[in-house]
């Protein structure tokens, strides 16, 4: 049984430096899709709230900050959350070379739903309104196609092998 390690050292260099680029660029890319969704999601809320009372009802009764520590807490919380289906989805898209912008943001929305349903279900959390849902969906989505600009759109394509050469 060979070393696995040993395997990426028989790569040429090249390959070697796209390899290692590729699994740092999807880790910068998941971060900031997460920050762009938490930011997305308090925007909707924001507005669905500002709609029902008013935005000055809103600063009054939560204060300035809140716009700053409400997106923040939530891309730490989906930080955490998501990574499991996001690291799952990753694997098998990286392993099928699924590399489609549509395959990163339909990803985006099932993760952001799932995730939504995580925190809800096991702690005995009353469900997510519709509204909630599609607002987590869209916001995910957003997540999504920001991943596929940052990981993949902007990446260098995967290392091509010959033939004969066994890794």
């Amino acid at each position: 049984m060979s070393d696995p390690a040993s395997r990426l050292r028989d790569l040429p260099l090249e390959a070697t430096r796209v390899a290692s680029g590729r699994i740092g660029r999807l880790a910068v890319a998941y971060l900031v899709a997460v920050i762009v969704t938490a930011v997305v999601r308090t925007l909707g809320l924001v507005i669905e709230e500002s709609w029902v009372g008013g935005f000055d009802r809103l600063i009054a009764a939560n204060g300035w900050s809140s716009l700053v520590l409400v997106p923040a807490m939530t891309a730490l919380v989906a930080f955490v959350a998501a990574a499991p289906f996001a690291t799952a989805f990753l694997v098998i898209a990286e392993g099928q070379g699924l590399r489609t912008r549509r395959a990163y943001v339909l990803a985006g929305l099932i993760v952001a739903v799932s995730t939504q349903f995580l925190l809800s279900v096991p702690f005995g959390l009353p469900l997510p309104s519709i509204g909630l849902v599609g607002l987590d969906a869209v916001a995910g989505a957003v997540g999504g196609w920001v991943a596929w600009i940052v990981g993949v759109r902007s990446a260098p394509p995967p290392p091509r092998l010959a033939p004969w050469q066994d890794v």
